[in-house]
């Protein structure tokens, strides 16, 4: 399974949505994350086909919203990068 994986320092409970770099219109998708305990947190991009995408993860803890964006690829051999 094709994961990405971020380790934060308090938990994270919020939205993931992943667009595709090429992407012109609105072909983009979204999902509920949650970290685990030891505030890991491990978001499965199996939907993503491969190519460059963007993903944007927004969140709030303890009343302040935290937004992180980041471009990856997924190659064909579906390893990550």
């Amino acid at each position: 399974m094709k994961i990405i994986r971020f380790n934060f320092n308090h938990p994270v409970n919020g939205n993931a949505i992943f667009t595709p770099v090429s992407c012109v219109g609105a072909s983009c998708f979204r999902m509920k994350v949650q970290s685990s305990k030891g505030d890991l947190l491990e978001i499965p991009v199996t939907e993503c086909n491969a190519g460059k995408w963007k993903l944007i993860l927004d969140w709030e803890y303890d009343g302040r919203m935290f937004s992180h964006r980041e471009d990856f690829e997924v190659t064909a051999g579906n390893s990550i990068s």
